[in-house]
C-alpha cells in the first residue's frame, strides 16, 4: 500500500512508522543519496491517502493530531504539500501544542510563512515529561527538537538558539533515551 511496518515482518502499515521511515527517505535523497522514486512516489501516495482521509475519532485522538501533522509535515518537506489537509487539521478545535508546531512547519516548507507564525504565536517551546510514549513513540525532548527544527525552518533564531542549548545539555547528560528522541534530537541540531 505505500505505507512502512514499523518492525520488520508486520504485514500492515504504521503510520508513524510510515512517517517516520519516509522522513528518512526524503532527507537522504534531499542530500545526494539514491532512493528509489518508485517508493518515494508509492510512499507519497500513502501519505495523501491518509492526509486526505483523516479524521479525528475515539481511536485516534491522543497523538492523532500529532501523527496527521508529522504526514503534512514529510509530504511539504518532499515538495507535496496537501493544503486542503493542512487547513482542516487547523481548524481541528483540540490540535495540541505538539501538533501545532508541526503542522506550522509544514506551512512553512509549503511558503505559507504567515499561517506558520499565527499556528505558533504565544506557543511554548518546552512540554512536560510524558510517562508513556504513546503511538507516536514521543518524549518531551523528541516534541523540543521537533519544536527546533520549526524554528529553525522559519528563521527565528534567537528561540532556536536557546532550545538547542537546551537539547544538547540533555543529551550530552548519561541518560537513555529512545531512537525516535535521539534522531530528532540530532536532526534538529544539524
Amino acid at each position: 500500500d505505500g505505507g512502512f511496518s514499523y518492525w520488520p515482518g508486520l504485514n500492515e502499515s504504521d503510520e508513524w512508522g510510515s512517517n517516520y521511515a519516509g522522513h528518512f527517505l526524503v532527507e537522504a535523497q534531499n542530500n545526494g543519496y539514491l532512493v528509489s522514486d518508485y517508493m518515494l512516489q508509492q510512499w507519497k501516495n500513502f501519505q495523501r491517502g491518509k492526509a486526505n482521509s483523516w479524521v479525528p475519532s475515539t481511536s485516534n485522538f491522543y497523538g492523532g493530531d500529532l501523527s496527521q501533522s508529522y504526514r503534512l509535515y514529510t509530504l511539504a518537506l518532499a515538495k507535496a504539500p496537501e493544503l486542503g489537509a493542512m487547513n482542516r487539521l487547523k481548524e481541528f478545535k483540540y490540535l495540541s501544542n505538539e501538533a501545532k508546531w508541526r503542522l506550522a512547519a509544514a506551512y512553512q516548507l509549503a511558503g505559507q510563512s504567515n499561517i506558520a507564525l499565527d499556528l505558533v504565536s504565544g506557543l511554548a517551546t518546552s512540554f512536560p515529561v510524558r510517562t508513556s510514549w504513546g503511538y507516536t513513540y514521543g518524549s518531551d525532548t523528541r516534541d523540543e527538537a521537533m519544536v527546533l527544527e520549526t524554528l529553525t525552518l522559519m528563521g527565528k533564531k534567537a528561540r532556536a538558539e536557546e532550545l538547542v542549548r537546551t537539547i544538547a545539555a540533555k543529551l550530552s547528560q548519561n541518560y537513555w533515551y529512545s531512537t525516535q528522541t535521539t534522531a530528532y534530537s540530532l536532526i534538529a541540531i544539524a
